[in-house]
């Protein structure tokens, strides 16, 4: 018989295994459903941070918006997510990231590797992703990579329908980030677990890339210099 300390123990794992898949940086084109703002129900603030839920979940997939007002400016958050070497410092959980291809000064073939707890194999994000200058933001965005042979075989490989991060910076020092996820992350998510990701995950993450940028008065790397640029429009003057 099951004892509960061995219950609770299986289902922290649980927990604890599912929270740390999903930190990426770059990040996929919105699926319909994903775009329109009408999928997207409003569950609350924490810390600064609006969290919104997909009115249009399925089994398997689970989806979350989080979107915040930083007092930062637009560029330092590009730096910071454009650092792949150095991103595992604030990321939950990341252990490494590696660029396995550069296809053009703003796009790039590469992996992020998830720890999780034992005896859970750990995770790979295997993604191309983009980076995009538009008028009034910078768009980090990515897709599932089709280049299978570039997998580790220790790793188990996630699966992205949607992962974006908007930058829109509202004046020089102000910045509205938006970061939305969509995948299946293997196997049944209880409604419970699925509830303290959408809740508390996102949080984390905005929260220590804030901490992050304020800590450090060198974010520049030679990626973000040779990244192709275009000028962007402050929401407020």
């Amino acid at each position: 018989m099951m004892t509960r300390s061995y219950i609770s123990s299986v289902r922290y794992k649980a927990v604890a295994l599912l929270l740390f898949f999903l930190s990426v940086a770059f990040a996929g084109p919105l699926p319909t459903a994903c775009a329109n703002e009408e999928a997207w129900q409003h569950i609350g603030d924490y810390e600064g941070v609006a969290l919104y839920r997909s009115v249009y979940e399925t089994e398997g997939v689970l989806p979350f918006k989080a979107v915040a007002v930083l007092d930062i400016p637009f560029d330092k958050i590009v730096m910071a997510l454009v650092d792949a070497e150095r991103k595992a410092d604030w990321a939950p959980k990341l252990k490494a990231t590696a660029i396995h291809t550069r296809i053009s000064p703003n796009r790039f073939e590469y992996s992020e590797y998830y720890q999780t707890p034992w005896p859970f194999k750990d995770r790979e994000f295997l993604l191309a992703g983009t980076v995009e200058y538009r008028q009034d933001r910078i768009v980090f965005a990515a897709e599932n990579s089709t280049n299978g042979a570039l997998a580790r075989k220790d790793h188990l490989r996630a699966n992205i329908q949607t992962l974006t991060f908007d930058v829109v910076p509202i004046s020089a020092g102000r910045t509205e980030v938006a970061f939305t996820f969509s995948g299946d992350l293997g196997g049944w998510i209880p409604a419970f677990v699925k509830t303290i990701i959408q809740k508390k995950w996102p949080v984390r993450f905005i929260q220590s890339m804030k901490q992050y940028i304020a800590s450090n008065d060198s974010l520049e790397t030679e990626r973000y210099r040779s990244l192709e640029k275009t000028t962007v429009v402050f929401q407020q003057p």
